[in-house]
């Protein structure tokens, strides 16, 4: 019979990962707020609204991997008492993860298609 039981590597590395997605929410964040004061600064309308909506972005982007690094810890918190606790917390780090991939990807198209138009102009 085969044990659910977290070893103690097992739980450092979750705890681990836990750590690295609080701190990348943290920066996402404040990115964010950097993002969101420079468009105050900013006098051409387009740029203002590129900056904006790149700081929603990364916003949510923070909110979610916040919340999958607190999924992380109610998962370490319970350990064996819910072992399904763990698959909602790589739910949440995939939703993460996949909105991370989808705004890189958009950003990417983004700056691709401004440098094919100072390319044409």
């Amino acid at each position: 019979m085969e044990s659910n039981e977290i070893s103690r590597e097992q739980h450092r590395e979750l705890d681990s990962l836990r750590a690295v997605l609080r701190n990348i929410s943290f920066l996402l964040f404040l990115l964010s707020g950097i993002l969101t004061f420079g468009a105050f600064l900013k006098e051409a309308p387009g740029k203002i609204v590129i900056q904006a909506v790149s700081a929603v972005l990364f916003f949510i982007l923070g909110i979610l991997g916040y919340g999958a690094s607190l999924s992380f810890r109610k998962s370490l918190a319970l350990e064996e008492k819910d072992p399904e606790q763990i698959l909602f917390a790589l739910k949440d780090l995939r939703f993460f993860l996949s909105g991370l991939g989808w705004i890189l990807l958009g950003l990417f198209l983004l700056s691709f298609f401004g440098a094919f138009a100072l390319l044409l102009s």
